[in-house]
């Protein structure tokens, strides 16, 4: 039986050897390569498979906490490196592979081979899952590139073996983390550099009212410690950094957190950690006191080690502000020029064929071509509207927090300051006498006494506490103002943001209806430290209004496509909101409110509605014999092309007496109506449209008054030559007396000039004094034939009803050479018009006909 199982053992050894003599007989037949964890690489072939290998500069890589941009210098970005070779030598691999196995959400492949198909329209490198390369060297280079997400990231890299077909691979291990061990290397430290999360931080328990809007009360940042050549620091033994609060920080419970390069958690006031790939992260959680938190972080040159002391510190300082979230102030950015538009009904594009019509490009189209620019300008102004918040401690408060905008335009003053006759007018039911119950919900104001103006019977608006019981009804709105805010222009009367102060009440509140002789609101006015009395500046405001604020925007996500959403805060602190009016409002006066923390804090934007503010124009629309040299009304939409100023001529006879009365028209800068109106050439670049101008009501007109007398310039100059000529003999003969004295002497019989040359000049001196003194006297003759005069009547301008504004020029006593210029324009940064010239001269002669 032994020797049986003697002779099977060597019979199979007989058939293995066949085998392998069958397969070829080679030592390399069955081959493992261990090369980057590839596993079975060949088979049975007699010839050698290929080898993959991969490996990267860096196999750490910090969190990329602000998201910065790929740089394979930087520390958030490796270069990865794939060798493909077969019997030791490189193989040209038709195609390599280099994917993300796992841990996708820790970072991104790139190329940044400059290939356009790897880049963004602006030439950005474009992020890849996998990376495939053709026509290899056996060689090829790529990016991993870290973002915020901690995590082990496994990257394959795989190459078809050209004997067997299969896929020959090798795997690599990339680490993203905040913690763990992990270095880099480098000299001694020099610098300690910061850098931050930009998110804000709040505290982490905040007073009754504040937002709900989530917020965060931790900041991550990171530290790197640099080497007087800007490398990174290796750790030397001990822990590298000392990160401590100051203690002038707000000390209501802050405290900060990291892992050192052991993988130890270190918290606290201070704490001592390690850069993991280069940075050390670092979290600074909030207390529950807002204010400003001053961060030290310090290495040690000496030896790299804070463990046993600080012997030459490095240290840089961060500082860190830490708000309530709870919004305790609002500011409009308004409310003046470069924030109004128009709105367009595309109705008439839509009635008709839309083949017919055709695109409107920069040239614009020839005039008998219909294109999709005919739509309409509806009549409706847009006014884009912007309000800043800010918490206690000037910060912004998170991003997402609600605010609530109301307005009012009605009802207006039908006695003073009446709109559009007198002005933007003012609100009937208004005061500075309203007292707010302070944490109540009734206000007190009480009735005026004073009447007005003339048929003022004291009772149209106003009854006891200023509103009647018509006026007290549920849709009303009462807003407050702090008093001292006004601004002291009357034509645009509060038209700066007012400032709320603590002790005060700015906001508005919903008119519920009455309490005994008060009214009633829907919420508690805010209780506040002192009873400011009946001191505070109240208006009412009813519908019907004119206008409307949204309290809702829509959105363009690329994600959800358009989408309405409440007006919320960004990441500055800013609101944005529009308003709309009707163009047949342009001027009226109006109140925006904007609120937050469920009214609680409040702000009021008092002004008037506004027409398109650039390129207005002021037109004279009569005497005929004026309004005729005025430009067309319907000018270039593009009012880049417009002059920047417009003259006429009105004619008299020399020294008479006119009394002219001249109407005027303020005009906004227009809408272009998108129609290609007029004599157009179409090989013009840039063809005239036409524009749809607004008057506007309410606006002051300045007037600069120039008298333009040559006769009595020739006067004064021939005077100051008279003055001159005499000053240059007085001189003269001060410095050389009795130069023209005559002396007789020795032995001649004829007196002569002391110094002839020198009185020689004395009477070329006197010879032009006497010169001078009858030009004077000719030239002043000639002025005292004219005193010209000017003014107009009324002194103060200010448009009315359609932008007009009557006026009477009134000139005296004009020379024949001379004129008067009247320069027209608006007052205010409202609105920013072209300068109207009224030139008033007597005919001039004509010009001479140069000959050929």
């Amino acid at each position: 039986m032994r020797l049986l199982r003697r002779l099977t053992g060597f019979t199979e050894l007989l058939l293995l050897a066949a085998m392998l003599v069958g397969w070829g007989g080679s030592s390399d037949a069955i081959r493992f390569d261990g090369s980057g964890g590839g596993g079975f690489t060949g088979g049975f072939t007699g010839r050698a498979t290929i080898t993959v290998g991969m490996t990267a500069d860096k196999t750490t890589l910090p969190l990329n906490i602000t998201n910065a941009g790929i740089n394979p210098s930087g520390p958030y970005t490796n270069t990865i490196t794939v060798v493909v070779k077969q019997n030791g030598n490189l193989f040209p691999a038709p195609n390599v592979a280099i994917s993300i196995v796992s841990g996708l959400s820790s970072g991104a492949l790139f190329y940044l081979d400059g290939n356009e198909e790897h880049e963004d329209d602006n030439g950005n490198p474009l992020a890849f899952r996998r990376l495939t390369f053709e026509d290899t060297d056996g060689i090829v280079t790529a990016h991993f590139h870290a973002n915020s997400t901690p995590g082990t990231v496994v990257l394959a890299a795989t190459a078809t073996d050209p004997n067997t077909g299969q896929s020959i691979s090798a795997n690599l291990t990339i680490n993203v983390t905040g913690g763990g061990t992990g270095g880099v290397g480098g000299g001694k430290p020099a610098m300690v550099n910061f850098v931050m999360d930009p998110t804000p931080v709040y505290i982490r328990t905040n007073p009754d009212g504040t937002t709900t809007v989530p917020q965060r009360n931790f900041k991550l940042f990171q530290l790197f410690v640099l080497d007087d050549f800007a490398q990174s620091v290796s750790p030397s033994g001990g822990h590298m950094l000392r990160i401590e609060l100051l203690p002038n920080r707000p000390n209501g419970g802050e405290w900060l957190s990291a892992t050192d390069a052991a993988g130890n958690t270190q918290q606290g006031a201070t704490i001592l950690t390690d850069p993991i790939g280069g940075a050390a992260t670092v979290t600074l959680h909030s207390g529950t006191v807002p204010g400003t938190v001053l961060i030290a972080a310090t290495a040690d040159r000496a030896d790299n080690n804070v463990d046993n002391g600080i012997q030459m510190p490095i240290t840089n300082y961060a500082s860190v502000p830490i708000g309530t979230g709870e919004i305790k102030s609002l500011t409009f950015t308004g409310p003046f020029a470069d924030a109004v538009n128009g709105r367009w009904n595309s109705l008439a594009a839509q009635l008709v064929d839309p083949t017919t019509l055709n695109p409107c490009p920069d040239i614009g189209p020839p005039p008998d071509v219909r294109c999709w620019a005919d739509v309409l300008w509806d009549g409706t102004f847009i006014r884009y509207i912007n309000v800043i918040a800010s918490d206690p401690y000037g910060n912004p408060p998170p991003a997402g927090t609600p605010i609530t905008f109301r307005l009012i335009d009605s009802p207006l003053d039908m006695l003073v300051n009446r709109y559009p006759e007198q002005g933007h007018g003012q609100f009937a039911i208004t005061g500075y006498n309203g007292d707010p119950q302070e944490g109540g919900w009734e206000f007190f104001a009480p009735n005026r006494t004073v009447s007005r103006a003339t048929g003022d019977t004291l009772n149209p608006f106003v009854v006891p506490n200023g509103v009647s019981y018509a006026l007290a009804d549920w849709p009303c709105l009462l807003v407050l103002q702090d008093p001292e805010v006004i601004n002291p222009n009357p034509s645009t009367i509060n038209a700066l943001p007012s400032e709320g102060r603590l002790e005060y009440h700015v906001g508005s509140r919903l008119i519920t209806g009455r309490a005994g002789n008060m009214l009633t609101v829907n919420s508690p006015f805010n209780q506040v430290s002192q009873n400011v009395g009946a001191n505070v500046w109240y208006t009412v405001g009813c519908p019907p209004h004119k206008g409307n604020v949204m309290n809702f925007n829509f959105v363009d996500s690329p994600v959800f496509g358009l989408n309405e959403m409440i007006v919320m805060t960004d990441t500055n602190g800013i609101a944005r909101t529009i308003i709309n009016y009707p163009a047949s409002q342009v001027g009226r006066r109006f109140m925006l409110v904007a609120e937050s923390n469920g009214g609680k804090v409040g702000a009021v934007m008092t002004h008037w509605y506004l027409g398109n503010p650039d390129g207005s124009i002021i037109a004279i629309t009569s005497p005929l014999a004026l309004a005729q040299q005025m430009p067309p009304l319907q000018i270039a939409c593009r009012l880049e092309g417009v002059d920047g100023g417009t003259t006429a001529t009105l004619e008299i006879m020399p020294g008479a007496t006119i009394t002219q009365a001249v109407t005027l028209q303020l005009l906004d800068g227009g809408i272009g109506n998108g129609n290609c109106t007029g004599p157009v050439d179409p090989t013009t670049p840039d063809p005239p449209e036409g524009v749809i101008r607004t008057p506007i009501p309410g606006v002051p007109i300045a007037v600069d008054i120039t008298i333009n007398d040559p006769s009595e310039t020739a006067a004064i100059l021939a005077e100051e030559a008279l003055v001159t000529a005499q000053v240059a003999l007085d001189v003269f003969v001060a410095a050389n007396p009795g130069v023209c004295d005559l002396i007789l002497e020795q032995g001649q019989e004829t007196p002569v000039e002391r110094d002839p040359e020198k009185c020689a000049k004395q009477k070329e001196l006197a010879t032009a004094l006497e010169n001078a003194r009858i030009a004077a006297a000719q030239a002043r003759a000639i002025a005292n034939l004219h005193t010209p005069t000017a003014s107009v009547v009324p002194t103060t301008l200010v448009t009315g009803v359609g932008g007009f504004v009557s006026l009477v020029l009134q000139v005296n006593d004009l020379p024949t050479d001379g004129s008067v210029d009247f320069l027209f324009s608006t007052i205010g940064p409202e609105i920013r018009s072209q300068t109207l010239q009224i030139r008033v001269q007597p005919p001039q002669p004509p010009q001479a006909t140069p000959t050929q």
